[in-house]
């Protein structure tokens, strides 16, 4: 009589939510091991990730299973056993020497035979892939929610995650924590009081703690995290991911201007190496001459009939490639009036940007409604995969292929993996559709966006703003001979060209009235048809530019 090993495991993993707890696990199994009369030698039970090769628990099963007579192992499924395919050879191949002489779940029994060990070795296939399924979804979710404008992770002390569905858990102040923190922020920026007295006020006087989590109890507030509360641009708008800064959509609990006054005195008060100047347009531009960077650097000069010391901020080549370049220097004010110069260029009149929107919401619209049909087709391509997928399941398991003369093992998995494939290939496109539309919507009226309010986020915006302005607008940026040169980048060029109608006739025209031919004079006016024709363009630059980029 065969002796079991029964193995129990579960991971704390998001995808892994919907398997049987481990309890509940070894409640299953031995009731099927009572009924089914099965000898249970020793249950083995395991809290890991299934995808780690270096499971404990695991390995010591295996090695059990080498030296004694146990020839069963009894799990609730296969992907129980193993995500990973270094473990699943182990036990692929303990099964094929005889060492296990079957594997047994409440659905499913593999022994030592082509038909067994081929579809044990399917099954583990498909649970590396949910793994493999899984930690590209993650990445997707985390790259879309940044794109988003929220940080991914743990909220920042005086923060917490709202409780919407985990993945998409947007950051709010922390009801109870967030006005102490911005406290603190104050006491800072008024010069009276260290990091140091600040700390030890906050967890004497105010007998503050840190949130409770499922592993941490409230704490004290530790001086470490606190210097991290001072220098994480978090407060202020913008999070760091993946070593780049992004802005932030979560309600910032400082302005940029206090954030860097806190830079200052914390690199003042601990003699630490002294805060370089931020200057606004630093690592834009390269000099025309050597192609070098232009950086910047404070001046001051003393005016004598006031007796004040008044700054000036000049941009100059690094000559970092030619050290006798003999580009001179621009100031900032004349820098900024040239970058708006050519922004009131490509400058659209905001009153326009409703109308806009909703002639792109009508184009939307329509190219969603011509993407039913196709979507219907690849429905019923993927019905037709499925039943070619059973078909080619029943002629492997038939009775009359059980020598592998009609279908050999070979042959029936390189089908088997070519209809899988095309299936991913039209799920992956099924699942897009929506997706890239909204997405070619949304990029489109950014740009826009960026168009009518640059002009305005140039003159007010903080560094990180004007800085994304110039990137996402303009390349091949130069300074030669005091002069700004670049070139507006293609959506944005034909966004110069575009001849506005009258403010009266746009009013007066319907953009979910837009028919397939939007060169109908009939209905539209030659002037709002050249239009038409410019806006379609310019979304078409739009895309072909994200595509390219990774966007879409």
């Amino acid at each position: 009589m065969i002796s079991y090993f029964v193995y129990a495991r579960k991971s704390t993993e998001s995808g892994d939510r919907q398997a049987l707890s481990i309890e509940a696990q070894i409640n299953e199994l031995t009731s099927l091991a009572q009924k089914e009369q099965l000898k249970i030698a020793k249950i083995f039970t395991e809290s890991q990730s299934a995808k780690n090769s270096d499971r404990p628990v695991f390995g010591s099963m295996v090695n059990e299973l080498k030296r004694n007579r146990i020839r069963g192992i009894l799990c609730w499924k296969l992907d129980r056993l193993t995500r990973n395919l270094s473990d699943a050879a182990r036990i692929s191949d303990l099964l094929e020497k005889g060492v296990i002489d079957e594997i047994r779940t409440p659905m499913q029994i593999y022994r030592n035979n082509s038909i067994d060990r081929l579809m044990s070795g399917i099954d583990f296939l498909f649970a590396r892939k949910f793994i493999d399924d899984l930690s590209e979804n993650v990445k997707r979710g985390l790259r879309l929610k940044v794109q988003q404008g929220w940080m991914p992770g743990r909220a920042p002390i005086g923060y917490l995650s709202d409780q919407a569905d985990k993945g998409f858990r947007k950051i709010i102040p922390d009801p109870e924590r967030f006005p102490l923190i911005r406290k603190m922020w104050d006491m800072m920026l008024s010069c009276n009081y260290s990091v140091p007295q600040i700390l030890s006020i906050a967890n004497k006087e105010w007998g503050f703690k840190t949130r409770r989590t499922k592993r941490h109890g409230a704490a004290p507030l530790y001086k470490s995290t606190l210097y991290k509360v001072f220098t994480d641009p978090f407060y202020y708008g913008c999070f760091v991911y993946q070593g780049e800064l992004h802005q932030g959509k979560h309600k910032p609990m400082v302005t940029f201007e206090e954030f860097e006054q806190v830079q200052q005195l914390l690199g003042t008060n601990n003699k630490s190496k002294p805060q370089e100047h931020t200057f606004d347009f630093t690592g834009l531009f390269r000099c025309g001459q050597c192609n070098s960077l232009i950086t910047a650097e404070r001046k001051y000069k003393l005016l004598r009939s006031t007796n004040v010391k008044k700054s000036y901020i000049y941009y100059h080549c690094t000559h970092g490639k030619n050290p006798d370049c003999q580009q001179g220097s621009v100031t900032d004010i004349n820098l900024l009036d040239q970058i708006d110069g050519y922004l009131s260029k490509i400058a659209i009149p905001r009153e326009h940007l409703e109308w806009i929107f909703k002639y792109y919401d009508a184009v939307s619209s329509r190219e969603l409604n011509k993407t039913e049909n196709e979507k219907r087709s690849i429905k019923k391509e993927l019905q037709s995969i499925d039943k070619k997928l059973q078909n080619l399941m029943n002629l492997k398991i038939a009775p009359e292929n059980e020598d592998n003369q009609l279908l050999s093992d070979e042959e029936y998995l390189k089908q088997k993996n070519k209809l899988i494939q095309e299936k991913q290939s039209l799920d992956y496109s099924l699942n897009n559709y929506d997706k890239a539309n909204m997405e070619m919507l949304s990029l489109t009226k950014e740009t826009f966006e960026l168009s009518a309010y640059a002009r305005i986020w140039l003159c007010k915006g903080d560094k990180q703003r004007k800085q994304t302005i110039i990137r996402k607008i303009f390349s091949n940026r130069k300074i030669v001979d005091k002069t700004v040169l670049m070139k507006a980048k293609r959506p944005f060029e034909l966004i110069s060209d575009i001849q506005l109608p009258s403010n009266g006739k746009i009013k007066t025209f319907e953009p979910t009235k837009y028919g397939l031919d939007n060169t109908q004079s009939g209905i539209y006016d030659d002037g709002l048809c050249a239009l038409l024709r410019q806006l379609d363009d310019i979304r078409t630059e739009i895309v072909k530019m994200a595509k390219e980029n990774g966007q879409i």
